[in-house]
Parts: C-alpha cells; structure tokens; sequence
C-alpha cells in the first residue's frame, strides 16, 4: 500500500504541476482544482485498474528478487557444502542440502523443528545445516552462543532441540540447566560461548543473511531454492521432490 500511495501521489503531482516549471506557472488556482477534480474521478473510476497495474509491477519486482535471490543461493550452497564448521544434522552425505536461518526465539522456528524432524523421519537422504541468526534480541544472541559452544562437544542438535522448546527465557540460568540435563560439560560451554571462534561465527552468518537478502526467520534453502518464513514438512518434501527430477 506505501508503493501505491507513493505512485499515485506522483501522479497528482506530475498532473497539477503538468511536464515544466513554465508551464506549471501558467495554471491558475481555479484551473488547478479542475485538474484535481479530474483527477480524483479519474482515480475513483479506475482504481481497481490502477491497483492492478501496481500489483502487477510489485508482482515483477518480487519475481526479479526472488531470481537474484536464487541465483546467490547457488553460490552460497555450494560453499556451505564444503564447510564443515557448521552445524548439521541427518545424513552428512546425502544428496539434498536444506539450510535453515533461524533465532531461539522465533515462534515459526519452534514450529519449524517439528516439520524438520518429520522431514528427517520420512527422507533419510537429507542434511541439515542450521545457521544461527540471533536478531530478536539479546537473548537471542546469549543462546546462539551457547548452542554453537555445544556444537564443539558433538551435542548441538539435541541442545538446539532443548533451547529451541524451553518454556521460559533464553538466559544464562535456564540455558545452564538444560546442558547439565542433555550432560554437556557446562563449565567448557560457558569458556567457549564467549570464544572468538563462536563470536565470528555468529557474525559470518549474519553477513551470509544479509548477502542472501534475508531479513527474517525462519528462512529456507532447499539446494538453491529459497523459501522465506514457515514451511512444512510436506512443502519441504515437494521441493526436495521437483530438484530431484531434474
């Protein structure tokens, strides 16, 4: 709707102040209010063609992205494929690669897990890599560093599972006891949270995000297919599916 106000508030301007400087100088207030007059008919008699002309324009900028967004895609999967510093889950070979951005305290990325784990469940041919995207606060970023500092004791996806699914805040003391719970070693957790390495890490993926355009989770890269926001199990499935057959 701002993009619609925007064009049709140039479009009054352009009218009442006509092609030049001169010729705007030449209307006089009574002939400017007749081109107001013919304008707001012209808008009330054609508003649905002009919305559909704006919708078609939004329509093919989003398209333009989506395939610029694609086409990084490629480039970017191809060096997550090669990268072994991330963390994963499902079969380290397979033949499909599905990224996902997320933060511990995104709702769609709690419902997400579920869908990623029957999607594990139904395709034993599937890796999944996570990226840690802490934008939703400082306890985001408190737990992105706790479950990368798991991922150096080999437990990140089953700590990932329990900070995704805690019922309270993602604080040190909660995020404490969840380690002792899974049996990680708290006290080399809490010395690698705070390490260099967990810190560019979370750093590289927030530029990985920004390269890719994405602003938000949960987002998915299905090999070089990108698909922003919640997707399901089966939506997932249909994708890996069509890339496959080609």
């Amino acid at each position: 709707m701002k993009t619609i106000f925007s064009i049709l508030t140039l479009s009054a301007i352009a009218l009442l102040n006509f092609s030049t400087p001169s010729q705007a100088q030449s209307f006089n207030e009574e002939q400017k209010a007749e081109l107001q007059k013919m304008f707001n008919e012209y808008l009330m008699n054609n508003g649905e063609l002009i919305l559909e002309s704006v919708t078609n324009f939004q329509n093919k900028q989003l398209a333009e992205q989506q395939k610029e967004t694609n086409e990084k895609a490629a480039g970017f999967m191809a060096d997550i494929k090669k990268d072994s510093s991330l963390p994963m889950t499902g079969n380290k070979d397979g033949d499909i690669t599905v990224v996902e951005f997320f933060d511990y305290n995104c709702g769609y990325c709690r419902k997400a897990l579920t869908e990623i784990n029957k999607l594990l469940e139904a395709d034993k041919n599937v890796k999944i890599v996570f990226i840690d995207m802490p934008i939703l606060g400082p306890q985001s970023q408190v737990a992105a560093q706790w479950s990368l500092a798991a991922e150096k004791q080999g437990k990140y996806f089953e700590y990932h599972k329990e900070i995704m699914n805690l019922n309270g805040p993602k604080n040190a003391e909660n995020l404490k006891k969840i380690a002792k719970k899974i049996g990680l070693n708290v006290k080399q957790l809490e010395k690698d949270k705070d390490s260099d390495d967990v810190k560019n890490m979370i750093s590289a993926n927030l530029e990985k995000a920004r390269n890719l355009n994405i602003q938000g989770t949960p987002a998915f890269i299905i090999e070089n297919k990108v698909a922003r926001g919640y997707i399901s199990a089966d939506q997932m499935q249909k994708m890996i599916a069509d890339i496959r057959k080609k």
